[in-house]
């Protein structure tokens, strides 16, 4: 079997996963509160906007991690966007470690056990 067909069959497995069909649950739910999934956009936005400062050196600004703040107390009392902040996490930490293991292994040239 060549390396796309097993790709093609990882992302199978994927989207057969429990965390991926919680995701996509969730996702759906979400999309019934437009409000609150603008608020979220707007928080992940400004926080991925923040840390590639950050990452550039630049200095935190105060009145953004204040808003960042303020917004995440403010959607974080949404059952909705509770559910979907933690099936997103379940299923990044999934793919997170596939990427990890499949790096551990070219950057040290060997097989690794995984379970």
């Amino acid at each position: 079997m060549s390396i796309i067909e097993k790709k093609n069959e990882l992302i199978d497995e994927i989207k057969n996963s429990i965390e991926y069909k919680e995701f996509i649950e969730a996702n759906d739910n979400l999309k019934k509160y437009p409000e609150q999934k603008i608020s979220l956009d707007e928080y992940k936005k400004l926080l991925i906007e923040n840390q590639l400062g950050m990452f550039l050196g630049q200095d935190l600004n105060e009145d953004e991690s204040e808003k960042i703040d303020q917004i995440y107390e403010e959607i974080s009392q949404y059952e909705a966007v509770n559910n979907f902040l933690n099936a997103e996490y379940k299923l990044k930490n999934v793919l997170q470690k596939i990427y990890q293991d499949l790096n551990y292994i070219i950057e040290n040239k060997e097989s690794k056990d995984t379970n």
